[in-house]
Formats: structure tokens, C-alpha cells, sequence
């Protein structure tokens, strides 16, 4: 089987489509807080690259946990590696750096930044120190679903588990409002979790749909992302979206469902190797996925600098020079930083991971005819 190039080609597309999304902060920075942003970039829907990120994210989960072997402790030290160490470098930077960061400093920002679990102040407005790491709360709490029942059913049964749990709760939630007095639940079942639900599902039923229908999968999909880009739409903050499950369930419904579709066309494909000459242009651009989300603040900063240096004030060179900027932050904090960091961590998730191993026979024979050769 291929490396899912076509995968890794969507992870890039969704990290592009967030800048996108983005960048009228960074043409803010450049011209002014007033400046006019052109409707292109102002009007384009580029937050859907956060549901992608998310079904894309269920999908690879539903794929680690079906492996053979995989644990519930493996499992959530695996993920924990992979996402925590870049994420604690730009949040050390926006905690040291206060134009950098999100909220003013607090105790209920730092517990949820260094958890990423918002219970320690408002989950309907979790904001860690990292403007942009509120997506990573959903991340956490996903990986700490599926540990838990991947210790109590094992790997494989987890993920229609998952399916169900991250399907029915937040409908269930969806239909009866948001509860009231503590908010985690409201954060936890929010309708942006069936996303998750969505990559798992299609994880599921990858090797079961035939090649001709995934590429009627893919385009009714695409088709279906095109639309949505037409027509446009605002589903609100963060913590609108929390605060209103309704609502949430409607931005999963022209989103999720048509990446989930681009999700499973494209995996059907990849793994008949369809995606196989992607791999010069999927393999960089998807290991700088991460890095490209997480370095968007500092090199919106970096934009605002440079800009004033050369007299850009613009909107749409500042746009230009915002993207170029920050692919090239982004190719740097993932060759440099988030590739070490994370084989670092790597290896000390599988050190924990490995059970202790009891000591072999003939090891003990030979301890013991040293022994009995000693007392002689």
C-alpha cells in the first residue's frame, strides 16, 4: 500500500485554506485596522479547512487504532508526540511574547494551554494561549475518547464505538441546546465532533467502495465544496459555534459531509494507486501542514515588518507577501522543529509504550550457575 498521497495532499490543501482565512488579520497588520479587505479574500469561506483537518483527522485515527498491536497507551502517546511538542514551542512563544497571544494571561488560559482541555474556564470560548489552538482542544479530547475505549473494547471495536459516540452525543445535544451550568459537555458533544465521526466512518468503508464509485465520491464531494465556496456563509467564532449546537450542526452539514466525501473518494483512490506521481508534490506540503497552522501568528508579525521595510501598504501585496512569508516559516518550523522534536518524542512514546520485558530462561540459568559457581 501507498503512503495515501492523496491524503497528504488534502492535509496541505486544508492548512492553505485556513491562511486563507487568516489573512485579513494579516492585511490588518499591514494597512491598518480599517484597511478595506478585497471580497476575494474577504467573502471565501477558507475556514472549512478546519472541518477537513477534522475528518482527515478521524480517518487517520480509525487507521492507527485498526492496526495490529496498537494499544490504548501506544495509541495516545503516538498522538500525544505528534502534536504536543511544536504546539508547546508556539505556545511558550505566545505566553513570553504578549503580542502574540490570544487573551490576556490568566490561570484558566494557562491550564487550558498547557491541557488543552477547557475546564478550568469557559469551554464555550476555549481559547489557549495560541490564537489558533482551540482546534487542538477538539483534537485532545478525541484522542482521549478513543484511548478510553480502545482500553476497554481494544483497538479494532473502538472505532465504530467512536462512530456511535461521536455521532449520537452531539446530535443528542444538537436537539436538546446547550446544557446548562458547567460548559465542558457543551464543548466535548459539540456537532463539530460528528467531523471526527466522519473520518472514522470513512476510514470504515474505504476497502469496500469500488474504484469507479470513488471517483463519483470525490466529485460529488468537490462539487459539493464548490458550492458551499459560492455561496458563501458565516457560521461565527468559536465560541458562537459552542454556544449554539444548532448551528454548529449546520456548518457540519455544508462542510463536513462534502470533506468527509473528498476524504473516502480520495483514499479509495490511494490506495489503488491513483495517487502514486503525487508524491513529489503531496509528501512536502503535508509534513508542513502542521507547522503552516501553528506559525501563521508569528509570521503575520514577520509580514507586518517587512512590509513596513519595503514600503508595501497594499492589500493585495500585503496578501502575497503574508502567504509567502509564512510558507516559508512554515517549511522552516517543520524541517527544523517540528521533524526533530517529533522523532524525539517518538521515541520516547515508544520507550513508554513497550510493556517491560520478563527476563528469558536461559538468561536466568545463567545467572544462576554464576551464582552457584560463586558460592563454590
Amino acid at each position: 500500500m501507498n503512503r495515501l498521497l492523496g491524503l497528504e495532499l488534502l492535509r496541505g490543501v486544508a492548512a492553505l485554506l485556513v491562511l486563507v482565512e487568516h489573512l485579513p488579520v494579516a492585511i490588518g497588520m499591514v494597512c491598518g485596522p480599517g484597511a478595506a479587505v478585497p471580497p476575494a479574500i474577504e467573502d471565501f469561506p477558507g475556514y472549512w479547512g478546519v472541518d477537513l483537518f477534522f475528518v482527515l483527522s478521524g480517518y487517520l485515527i480509525g487507521l492507527t487504532l485498526s492496526k495490529p498491536g496498537t494499544t490504548a497507551r501506544s495509541f495516545l502517546l503516538a498522538r500525544l508526540a505528534r502534536i504536543l511538542p511544536l504546539y508547546y514551542v508556539a505556545s511558550a512563544v505566545c505566553l513570553l511574547v504578549p503580542t502574540f497571544r490570544s487573551k490576556a494571561l490568566s490561570w484558566p488560559v494557562a491550564v487550558t494551554t498547557g491541557t488543552l482541555l477547557p475546564v478550568a474556564g469557559d469551554a464555550l470560548d476555549p481559547m489557549t494561549a495560541h490564537p489558533y489552538g482551540w482546534t487542538l482542544c477538539f483534537e485532545m479530547a478525541f484522542y482521549l475518547a478513543a484511548a478510553a475505549l480502545a482500553a476497554a473494547v481494544g483497538g479494532r471495536r473502538a472505532v465504530p464505538a467512536l462512530v456511535a459516540v461521536f455521532a449520537l452525543g452531539p446530535l443528542a445535544l444538537a436537539a436538546a441546546g446547550p446544557m446548562a451550568g458547567w460548559a465542558f459537555p457543551n464543548f466535548a458533544l459539540s456537532p463539530l465532533a460528528i467531523e471526527f465521526a466522519l473520518g472514522l466512518l470513512a476510514f470504515r468503508l474505504t476497502d469496500r467502495l469500488p474504484v469507479w464509485a470513488a471517483w463519483a465520491v470525490l466529485g460529488v464531494g468537490a462539487a459539493a465544496c464548490v458550492r458551499g465556496v459560492l455561496a458563501g456563509g458565516d457560521y461565527g467564532l468559536p465560541s458562537e459555534l459552542l454556544a449554539d449546537p444548532r448551528r454548529a450542526l449546520a456548518r457540519v452539514t455544508t462542510w463536513g459531509v462534502p470533506a468527509a466525501a473528498c476524504v473516502l473518494g480520495t483514499a479509495r483512490l490511494d490506495r489503488a494507486g491513483t495517487f502514486r506521481r503525487l508524491a513529489r508534490a503531496a509528501t512536502p506540503l503535508g509534513a508542513m501542514s502542521y507547522s503552516l497552522y501553528l506559525v501563521q501568528p508569528f509570521a503575520f508579525v514577520l509580514t507586518a515588518a517587512l512590509a513596513r521595510a519595503v514600503g508595501i501598504n497594499a492589500a493585495w501585496p500585503a496578501a502575497a507577501l503574508a502567504v509567502a512569508v509564512t510558507l516559508a516559516l512554515g517549511a522552516f518550523a517543520a524541517r527544523y522543529l517540528d521533524r526533530p522534536l517529533h522523532e524525539a518524542a517518538r521515541g520516547w512514546a515508544k520507550w513508554l509504550s513497550t510493556p517491560a520485558q520478563p527476563r528469558s530462561a536461559s538468561s536466568a540459568l545463567t545467572l544462576a550457575s554464576i551464582k552457584s559457581r560463586t558460592l563454590r
